[in-house]
């Protein structure tokens, strides 16, 4: 996920450092990337990976989202708070990277996503629940981002679908009768 797409704020994080008084040195300690990196993040001129953001975040005193604007918070950007990569993610969470990363760009989960039985209590506890802790959200919050996550795909693939149709309306026209077509034979009585 780049920069731009999980929303990183060189303003917010000017703010936050006056706010903090922390000198550049100190950022530079706390996250251990160069005083070149501090300023080009200061600048705006460069995005930080997640695991800087959440140490750009420690060395001025915010929350990592604190850093972030981001009208619709999705899967990808509770990850990235975090500080943890896809595959870091995956691994967090016991499942298969490409399965994580199918979770996190459409919303939904497979099987891998689902409740998990707790031997301890004896009982199973829902995706929101056991994941919830390890995004560092409420069950609430995930469930939220989720959502958020599944109308975001389906916008895009929308976008997608229109630009196809501008292109060439012969072929998503030809397309869009074998779907008719399909759905007629798999479903007759609708």
């Amino acid at each position: 996920m780049s920069g731009t797409e999980y929303g990183f704020d060189a303003a917010r994080l000017r703010a936050a450092r006056t706010a903090a008084g922390a000198s550049a040195a100190r950022i530079m300690r706390v996250t251990g990337v160069s005083e070149r990196a501090v300023f080009l993040y200061l600048a705006g001129s460069r995005v930080p990976r997640p695991g800087h953001l959440v140490l750009l975040a420690t060395a001025v005193g915010v929350a990592p989202a604190d850093l972030c604007a981001v009208d619709q918070e999705r899967l990808a950007h509770l990850r990235v708070y975090t500080g943890r990569s896809r595959a870091q993610m995956a691994t967090v969470l016991g499942m298969a990277e490409a399965t994580y990363r199918e979770l996190e760009n459409t919303g939904h989960r497979g099987r891998a996503a689902r409740a998990r039985y707790d031997p301890d209590q004896d009982r199973w506890t829902p995706w929101e629940q056991w994941a919830a802790p390890l995004f560092g959200v409420t069950p609430e919050r995930l469930a939220a981002a989720e959502q958020r996550t599944q109308a975001h795909c389906r916008a895009e693939r929308e976008r997608r679908w229109e630009r196809m149709r501008e292109r060439d309306p012969a072929r998503t026209a030809a397309i869009e009768e074998a779907g008719r077509r399909l759905r007629t034979v798999l479903h007759p009585d609708t």
